[in-house]
């Protein structure tokens, strides 16, 4: 029986260098005597958790040194061999929340900024970074037209202390410094830059839609005595199901007429909203059981329509969960037919 051949090499999936069996192994030779390279491409398993990966591994002439085996005086060499791990090398993981944003180009900035880390663009990723920031004050106080009128509105309106402001700062200039003077972070500093930035958005975005979900899952205090043991109301699909017999008829109503506009409409639960799509989204609903109410976002301009502030609101600049500028807040069937005009127009438009 062939003895299996064990190497040691990084793990995705255990974030570490682990021991690692040959499953599979091809072999090429270029150059010439002078100069050659080596080529071995792996198909590796972990010993431990299993994680199959492709590693492609190179050694120049040039970077193999010969010296004397100091326990046998015999000549001896040793190459330094570049390695490439497919896919790339994973070594920090996006937070567990980022599926928790309340906004689409959030996640796409942050996604990129994970893909740059995975081919070591630690460049792409410092600009990504001041990217995040960018948005975030466009989300939190508005397009304030530069970047230090930005951060001013975030501390003068409360949201940013002195003392955070002072951390964000160096995170600032290291944004700065990769863009205009070709600096480069490395990863323990690149890690800094991403704790710093991210922990900012986790509190101002995400934290607040979140504590408007833990507000939804708890029992109001003239709800009746103590809440039902059971399943808990974590995501849409649970809240719909538990929300109130005259909430249900509202939302069941507006699924019906979402429905209704064509055998091309096909419905996909996600986490925080029903999503109703056609070619793309044109309505993401949610429900809030202890407010009594069902909010359906609209891929509509909010300057192009009949503005009503009683029930609509303008979230451009608004973080939310699911897409769509236009937020509608319907509060009885009545207001269904309202609206029944622009929900036509966000589906002919999508």
């Amino acid at each position: 029986m062939t003895e299996e051949r064990i190497e040691r090499f990084f793990c995705n999936a255990c974030k570490q260098k682990t021991k690692h069996f040959i499953r599979g192994e091809y072999n090429k030779h270029d150059g010439d005597a002078a100069y050659w390279y080596k080529h071995r491409m792996l198909i590796i398993e972990c010993c431990g958790c299993e994680n199959l990966e492709l590693v492609k591994m190179t050694l120049f002439s040039e970077d193999v040194e010969y010296f004397d085996n100091p326990d046998t005086g015999e000549p001896d060499s040793e190459g330094k061999w570049d390695e490439v791990i497919y896919p790339p090398v994973t070594y920090r993981n996006p937070p567990t929340w980022f599926e928790d944003l309340p906004d689409p180009t959030l996640r796409a900035i942050s996604d990129e900024i994970y893909n740059s880390l995975q081919t070591g663009s630690n460049y792409l990723a410092t600009f990504g970074s001041r990217t995040l920031i960018d948005r975030l004050i466009v989300l939190t106080v508005g397009d304030k037209g530069n970047f230090p009128k930005g951060l001013q509105a975030l501390q003068d309106g409360g949201m940013l202390s002195q003392h955070e402001r002072d951390i964000l700062n160096p995170v600032v200039d290291a944004g700065n410094a990769a863009a205009h003077r070709g600096w480069a972070p490395t990863k323990e500093q690149i890690a800094v830059i991403l704790d710093t930035v991210e922990g900012l958005i986790h509190r101002l975005l995400v934290l607040p839609k979140l504590a408007e979900e833990l507000e939804e899952a708890v029992p109001s205090r003239g709800g009746g005595g103590k809440a039902k043991a059971g399943k808990p109301v974590v995501t849409v699909k649970d809240k719909i199901d538990a929300a109130p017999k005259d909430l249900r008829a509202i939302y069941d109503e507006l699924a019906g007429k979402l429905r209704a506009l064509g055998d091309d409409v096909t419905v996909h639960p996600q986490k925080h909203y029903m999503a109703f799509r056609r070619n793309r989204n044109f309505a993401s609903v949610q429900i809030y059981n202890q407010k009594r109410v069902v909010r359906v976002y609209l891929n509509l301009d909010p300057d192009a329509v009949e503005f009503d502030p009683a029930m609509m609101r303008d979230v451009r600049q608004i973080g939310h969960f699911g897409t769509g500028d236009l937020e509608i807040t319907l509060k009885s069937k009545k207001d269904i037919e309202k609206v029944s005009a622009l929900i036509e127009t966000s589906y002919e438009a999508s």
